[in-house]
């Protein structure tokens, strides 16, 4: 029964892998989002409506192959004589680094350029016309730039960035120490000299590896199957099952399916959404399910929160959702995002209650924002229990509530039907582990 949604969701996201890489802001985002209005037309028999908004696509992660460039011109700055200049340059990565790739703030947009992308809203009404609390189903559909270093060597990329950050504080000591050496700090010429002028060679592989970390080339962006096509395609044919199934509809319930551009510039999709939304919210009524990255079996997990963006993620939104993945048979994981965001957070910050559900391996590899994030390393099976996941999660919302269909007592069997097909021997589910995914 279940199965013929995750085949649909499948073909879904080969089509929409069809038309290339969607960068935030490009050509090919804004040709998708038509697609996808069309899709939903066509698939699930619902009307769509869209939202624009500006933003600034590459004030984000985006930027991070520019600042590897700019800590060479501040290197050069420092060798002909300009250590405050190339001090304050190396203080300017790190402040544009924290503020605007690890914490999203947005405050430098205003020096970048700017691109309008659309949200994606369909909304499913309940059957009586009344509505007494609305579930958001979320997912992004753009997608990455390349990340060349994870592409060439996934084992060794965080190691080459992370030496290039650390070049970057290196440099910052020895333009200071240049400074100071104008008053005799370093009174050996020796020492002065290999201090100043020998030390400093060594951050320039650091700064090779931060300007090829991304590459903006569209040719080799990724195709973003798995981030995050995947999510999108099974929050649709979710809808699709309860306009089909409307008996299994839980009575007073509002489900909005939420597609949201703009996720790996920063969140700016979910952002602006919340932001022209946020004083419409019945936050004592609402919860919003995110997915992002369904792929990997044995990785499904409830996303905790994004440390990074300062959030913690709802905790009875947490345990429903644990509990869905463990009657599919697969391990249950319970992590937080290590770097980055989700498009949890901006729902989070605005008092909303709120979890993401995830599947993906919780290490970098050569297909997490790489050309190699394509539809050949996906299967129905993992699709298929997604679909169940997001399913369960849903009805046990509401039955939190007391809210469940009739049709609910028979959903469990149904399930475990489903599954059984998919799976012979299925695993037990395990107590939560705690790991983390790559994912922005």
């Amino acid at each position: 029964m279940y199965r013929k949604y995750a085949d649909e969701a499948m073909d879904f996201v080969k089509t929409i892998e069809a038309g290339g890489a969607r960068l935030p802001g490009s050509d090919e985002e804004k040709a998708a989002c038509k697609k996808i209005v069309d899709e939903i037309s066509e698939r699930a028999g619902l009307k769509a409506k869209t939202e624009s908004f500006t933003f600034a696509p590459e004030a984000s992660i985006g930027a991070i192959n520019k600042l590897g460039w700019v800590a060479m011109l501040c290197l050069v700055l420092y060798y002909i004589g300009a250590p405050i200049l190339a001090m304050l340059g190396y203080i300017g990565i790190l402040v544009f680094v924290f503020t605007q790739i690890v914490r999203y703030t947005g405050v430098w947009d205003f020096c970048f350029k700017k691109e309008r992308a659309e949200n994606i809203i369909t909304e499913l009404e309940p059957a009586s016309g009344k509505t007494d609390y609305t579930v958001y189903l979320g997912a992004h559909y753009d997608s990455s730039w390349c990340w060349k270093l994870a592409a060439i060597n996934p084992k060794t990329a965080i190691i080459k960035t992370a030496y290039g950050i650390v070049s970057a504080v290196a440099m910052i000591v020895m333009s200071l120490l240049s400074v100071l050496n104008g008053f005799g700090v370093l009174s050996d010429p020796s020492t002065a000299s290999i201090v100043l002028y020998v030390l400093p060679v060594a951050t320039i592989p650091g700064f090779f590896f931060v300007s090829h970390f991304l590459t903006q080339d569209k040719t080799v962006a990724s195709p973003g199957a798995m981030d995050n096509l995947s999510g999108i395609g099974l929050n649709m044919m979710v809808l699709k099952y309860f306009k089909d199934h409307p008996e299994e509809m839980p009575e007073g319930m509002k489900l909005v399916n939420i597609c949201f551009a703009a996720e790996e510039a920063g969140l700016k999709g979910s952002f602006a959404y919340v932001d022209r939304h946020k004083d419409e919210f019945d936050k004592d009524n609402m919860y919003v399910l995110n997915v992002d990255s369904i792929s990997d079996p044995g990785y499904f997990a409830a996303v905790k929160g994004d440390p990074w963006q300062g959030t913690k993620f709802d905790r009875g939104l947490i345990d429903m959702l644990k509990e869905s993945i463990g009657e599919t048979g697969e391990k249950i994981n319970e992590i937080v995002n290590p770097v980055g965001g989700c498009d949890s957070t901006p729902f989070c910050r605005a008092g909303v209650r709120t979890v993401t559900f995830a599947a993906q391996v919780p290490t970098i590899s050569d297909y997490y924002h790489t050309h190699n994030d394509t539809t050949e390393r996906l299967d129905e099976e993992t699709f298929e229990k997604g679909f169940i996941v997001i399913l369960n999660t849903i009805k046990k919302i509401a039955a939190s509530r007391g809210a469940a269909p009739k049709a609910a007592a028979a959903s469990a069997e149904k399930t475990e039907s489903a599954v059984e097909a998919t799976e012979a021997e299925a695993p037990a589910a395990e107590p939560a582990a705690e790991t983390s995914p790559e994912q922005e």
